[in-house]
């Protein structure tokens, strides 16, 4: 086996599907069903999906599991939905379950494993490696399959890299395609704003700030050697929002004093709210940012 893996053909696929290889693969290699079957006895290819194997041993990776998802919906599959978007940087976090496109129609999804979207004949393009759906197909699967705050969040941070693309994420949206009338409303409340906040409390304060009409402030920007997490420069005032987790040891909280201390000293108002008061409270947060002086 060695001599075969140190074959071009062989180690180069292997290295480039980070050590994952599909049957139907090592036949098209030229080994024979006798000693690919030897190869998985001996432990030399190690199952980690029905006829997805890891070559010598099962590093775990996450992107040897993508690989091994898209192997294992066969030829001309690729990632799509939640698992595309995070993969190509869209959305944070990825889902409990990597979603899978392929043009094929009988391939079975794995329950907590993989979920497979058969029947798909899309166009596939790679990133950093790994075949994934269009950025419009994406973005319109994600549309029609997560919630409207995973949307907005991918299509802003599309905005902030500058490669938004509103006419072709328009031209995808069609009649009977399933995620193009969220599509089309998450484009009509789209805020290049989210890709600068910083965690789902950062977003929620964004979000309460639309709902109740105030001016969106500047997410995440230095002062006075400082990351803050809001800032209204037009009212001098920033806002700390704290997580359900955060900011409770004693570090934390004389760091927390610090800043507060050389924000104020530079002329500075500075609030905090917490989770609790973001999320379960917003129209006392609301009255609050009234009361300082900003436009509701």
């Amino acid at each position: 086996m060695r001599n075969f893996w140190q074959e071009e053909s062989g180690g180069r696929l292997v290295r480039r599907q980070h050590g994952r290889i599909s049957w139907s693969q090592l036949m098209s290699l030229g080994v024979s069903s006798a000693t690919a079957h030897r190869w998985a006895r001996t432990g030399q290819l190690v199952r980690v999906l029905p006829k997805v194997y890891a070559v010598g041993h099962t590093a775990p990776s996450r992107e040897a599991d993508l690989w091994a998802a898209v192997l294992y919906a066969g030829l001309g599959a690729m990632l799509s939905h939640a698992s595309a978007a995070h993969h190509c940087g869209l959305i944070t976090y990825p889902p409990e379950v990597i979603h899978v496109s392929t043009p094929r129609v009988k391939v079975r999804s794995i329950s907590g494993v993989i979920q497979v979207h058969g029947g798909r004949e899309l166009a596939r393009v790679l990133h950093d490696g790994i075949p994934v759906t269009s950025i419009a197909q994406t973005v319109l699967d994600l549309a029609a399959s997560e919630e409207a705050k995973l949307v907005r969040r991918a299509l802003a941070v599309l905005d902030y890299r500058g490669s938004l693309d509103r006419e072709a994420l328009e031209r995808i949206c069609g009649r009977g395609r399933r995620g193009s009338r969220e599509l089309r409303e998450a484009l009509a409340v789209h805020r290049p704003e989210l890709a600068r906040t910083n965690g789902e409390l950062e977003a929620a304060f964004l979000s309460l700030c639309e709902r109740f009409g105030l001016p969106i402030p500047r997410f995440n920007v230095w002062l006075e050697g400082f990351l803050v997490d809001a800032y209204w420069p037009a009212h001098n005032l920033v806002v700390e929002v704290d997580g359900r987790a955060a900011h409770s040891s004693p570090a934390q909280l004389r760091n927390d004093r610090r800043r507060e201390l050389a924000l104020r000293a530079s002329g500075r108002t500075v609030v905090r709210y917490d989770w609790a008061l973001v999320v379960h409270a917003p129209q006392d947060v609301y009255a609050d940012l009234v009361r300082l002086g900003v436009p509701g």
